[in-house]
């Protein structure tokens, strides 16, 4: 196949992450692979040895976009971001749409378009259902383990990696933090929102260190698709108390705790039951999450979605 993915944003996230495995998995597997995005960007850098075109975009909705996507060959087009789901409304190809949210979408036209979405979770399905999108496919992320490394000199007990955004719900971990007194709680991601009582830790290339030095990896999110942080820390072995936002329930199964999302108190509830170990086996956790959320599987189940359009 000829397949065409679009992403108009600028930063790097785990759409992005996802979005590199797909293509590096699509071109081991001898498609042609081009990724339309704005130059310069982290996505644009990540693309340079991995054997895909680039074609640069300006970023968000534009009509030269729009333009530069409807001309170039492909047999479909992918789209992995909002802003890219407009641009790509007039190909004259099969359209899929990535959808990783877990907010209802507004609905009309552009929503009834594509041909076929793929969500990251059952949770992202069921939103898109609420709109009258019918045509999804589940998909999970794929997640590579992290390597095994010597554990950071100020990893705290307990950590979340998330952006500083207010759905990462680190308001509620900070609440959470005034029940834990004398516990080290840390925060790994950018972002302008900061809260007492946490150490913010900024934007860390060394995260798997976090994992290895941390007790616990706490995961508060009010809104989540998926949760690929939450899968890192299980696939690292580290005990997880997540909230019941999105589709984070299906990424743990039985293997964490699961709190319901804005509640401080279960969330430090539940640290505190981990932190005397009271938790699920980090190594049978481990082992569910290699089986439900490796890179080949999410590569596979997305070119079937593709090749039944095509």
């Amino acid at each position: 196949m000829r397949v065409l993915h679009v992403d108009t944003a600028t930063e790097w996230r785990g759409g992005q992450v996802q979005l590199v495995h797909l293509v590096s998995g699509m071109v081991r597997r001898h498609h042609d692979v081009s990724v339309a995005c704005p130059e310069g960007t982290p996505l644009w850098g990540a693309l340079d040895f991995l054997g895909a075109g680039r074609i640069p975009l300006p970023p968000g909705r534009t009509i030269r976009g729009a333009l530069k996507v409807a001309l170039a060959e492909a047999d479909l087009v992918a789209a992995h971001t909002s802003h890219a789901h407009t641009t790509c409304l007039g190909v004259k190809r099969p359209l899929v749409v990535h959808r990783r949210v877990d907010f209802v979408p507004s609905g009309g036209w552009k929503y009834r378009r594509p041909d076929a979405y793929v969500a990251v979770s059952a949770a992202v399905a069921g939103v898109l259902g609420e709109a009258g999108v019918d045509n999804v496919e589940v998909v999970h992320s794929g997640v590579v383990s992290p390597p095994r490394v010597v554990p950071a000199a100020d990893g705290p007990a307990v950590l979340a990696v998330g952006a500083r955004v207010p759905h990462k719900g680190h308001v509620h971990l900070a609440a959470a933090a005034e029940q834990l007194p004398g516990v080290d709680i840390g925060v790994a991601g950018e972002g302008p929102l900061t809260y007492p009582g946490i150490r913010w830790l900024g934007h860390r290339a060394d995260v798997p260190a976090l994992l290895a030095a941390a007790e616990v990896f706490a995961h508060p999110s009010t809104e989540e698709g998926l949760g690929t942080a939450v899968i890192e820390a299980m696939l690292a072995e580290v005990p997880v108390v997540t909230s019941d936002a999105g589709g984070l329930p299906e990424v743990v199964g039985e293997f964490g705790h699961v709190v319901p999302r804005g509640d401080p108190a279960a969330l430090a509830a539940g640290i505190r039951a981990v932190l005397a170990g009271d938790h699920p086996s980090v190594t049978e956790a481990s082992a569910w999450a290699q089986r439900c959320f490796g890179v080949d599987r999410m590569v596979d189940e997305t070119l079937a979605v593709y090749q039944g359009l095509v």
